[in-house]
């Protein structure tokens, strides 16, 4: 695109007359405003306007007439991964599982209302996922400035990807948000807003502010993990905790014993680590992306 000082009377850019069109038309520099906001006069050149003239924004030449063949290609391609039109609440989740779970060296989720990501480096993130390249590279995806340009279908493939990769990490979030709605329900809670003014919430206001705001939130975080593999995860978390708790009452058991039970203790201690062999007391977080 054009700025004021990239404009000489007399040439020929390319010019669309709708911002959202697909189409460019030949139009001639008649005038190059010196006021502000910058301003240029153009002619469009087609038979089909009929001399029609106009002042618009520098801005809005995008190429040279002679340069537009292979700048018009390009914008097809950016044109064609930006049909989407994404929800608030997908744009909000996809950011944070990158943010978390994808390196920025590796991917950039650009947090456009088409939802689509630029891969700085295809063979790290297919490495870090778990994926092939040409997962990465579909269709309509293209390369431009040696970086891969993706649209909304294969963000959400990165961000699922991950997220049913590296469970844990959300996880833990969802229960800690979870856990402080437990504790609100019963104490109510405070909270400040934008002025730095507290407000103290009752118990019902405190879950129904929770159930408006965050529940739809966290609910659509489940659903990019995986919502049966999230339950199947959760209750596995409770029961490695109980675990965890029970062995450390049998171990504090035993030392009580053993001063005066010593072969007993020892043979007890040998069949505790044997059945607690392997056994991790938390789910591992996995490897940090």
């Amino acid at each position: 695109m054009a700025s004021l000082s990239d404009v000489k009377l007399g040439q020929t850019w390319a010019y669309r007359t709708a911002l959202d069109s697909a189409q460019f038309h030949e139009a001639v520099v008649l005038t190059v405003g010196d006021k502000r906001p910058p301003r240029v006069r153009i002619e469009l050149v087609d038979d089909q306007w009929q001399g029609e003239r106009r002042w618009v924004s520098p801005a809005r030449l995008e190429a040279l007439w002679d340069d537009r063949h292979e700048y018009i290609e390009l914008d097809r391609k950016f044109q064609a991964i930006r049909k989407e039109w994404v929800s608030s609440g997908d744009l909000h989740v996809v950011e944070h599982i990158f943010l978390r779970l994808v390196p920025m060296q590796l991917a950039e989720f650009n947090c456009d209302r088409a939802g689509t990501t630029v891969v700085l480096d295809v063979p790290g993130l297919a490495a870090h996922l778990g994926v092939t390249q040409e997962e990465l590279r579909a269709s309509p995806g293209f390369v431009h400035d040696q970086v891969l340009h993706v649209p909304w279908t294969t963000t959400t493939f990165i961000a699922r990807t991950a997220a049913q990769r590296w469970p844990h990490r959300l996880l833990g979030e969802i229960e800690t948000e979870e856990r402080q709605l437990a504790e609100d329900s019963i104490n109510g809670t405070t909270v400040t807003d934008w002025d730095g003014n507290d407000h103290n919430l009752s118990p019902d206001e405190a879950r129904a502010q929770f159930e408006k705001h965050r529940r739809p939130y966290l609910d659509k975080l489940r659903e990019y993990i995986g919502v049966e593999r999230a339950d199947t995860l959760l209750e596995r978390r409770d029961l490695l905790r109980r675990l965890g708790q029970a062995a450390s009452v049998a171990g504090r058991a035993l030392d009580v014993l053993e001063p005066t039970q010593k072969r007993i203790v020892a043979k007890l201690r040998e069949e505790l680590e044997g059945a607690l062999d392997g056994v991790d007391f938390l789910p591992p977080s996995g490897p940090t992306p």
